[in-house]
């Protein structure tokens, strides 16, 4: 009886562990971690915008990209539950990042500290801003994900169109929904028009560029989960 016993709790024990890694596996969180960690990057880096010819777009244009090709791997191996958890998961830390920033500005410095102002400059942001930010990340990178999911899920099984297809629509949901509300009435309608597009299509073409990578890092992250 003993025996049956610790036969039963090692099989089940050994099921709740390989459900559990099925779940999270260690590459799910790793390729979670990376998501979130490039996401409050392009949200800091946006403090400064680039003069790429004659036309302007932020410097979170850098790492952004690469929080798309994740959310690409992530809808293709995992699915789109998942995926929205790692969003949602992003969109929280998000404000959290925000919130500690604008405590550490409205704590006191000490007198001999010279870069108070230098901080506030950099890391602070207004209402608007973080509006922009929080709201176009949402809804560019859910509708990244949903694209990209249910072409899979109507037949089509070509990884590389689904993934420029969703970028296309998630970068241009992003776009469409942070320029107007951080730049409208600072800047010309013209420019911000130019600023949507040129960031869509940087961002697409950096996503065709790296197609190739995001491909077999795919295949390796199918066949890992499948392993485990």
């Amino acid at each position: 009886m003993r025996e049956l016993l610790n036969k039963f709790l090692k099989k089940g024990n050994s099921t709740n562990e390989k459900t559990v890694r099925d779940s999270y596996s260690s590459v799910f969180l790793y390729l979670s971690i990376v998501f979130v960690v490039c996401l409050l990057l392009s949200n800091i880096l946006a403090a400064k915008l680039l003069k790429i010819g004659d036309f302007s777009v932020t410097s979170g244009i850098l790492v952004f990209p690469i929080s798309y090709i994740i959310n690409d791997i992530l809808s293709e191996v995992y699915g789109y539950k998942k995926a929205k958890r790692v969003i949602m998961c992003g969109f929280a830390l998000n404000v959290f990042m925000v919130l500690i920033f604008e405590l550490a500005i409205l704590l006191p410095a000490p007198e001999w500290f010279q870069n108070a102002d230098s901080f506030k400059i950099i890391l602070g942001t207004t209402f608007r801003t973080v509006i922009a930010g929080l709201a176009a990340y949402l809804f560019g990178s859910l509708v990244n994900s949903k694209i990209m999911t249910k072409m899979k899920d109507k037949g089509n099984n070509k990884f590389g169109i689904r993934a420029i297809i969703s970028t296309i629509f998630g970068e241009t949901t992003d776009s469409l929904v942070f320029v107007p509300i951080a730049f409208l009435g600072t800047m010309p309608i013209n420019e911000m028009l130019m600023m949507i597009l040129i960031q869509v299509l940087i961002k697409t073409v950096y996503e065709i560029i790296c197609l190739p990578f995001t491909t077999v890092i795919v295949k390796k992250v199918e066949n890992y989960e499948k392993d485990v």
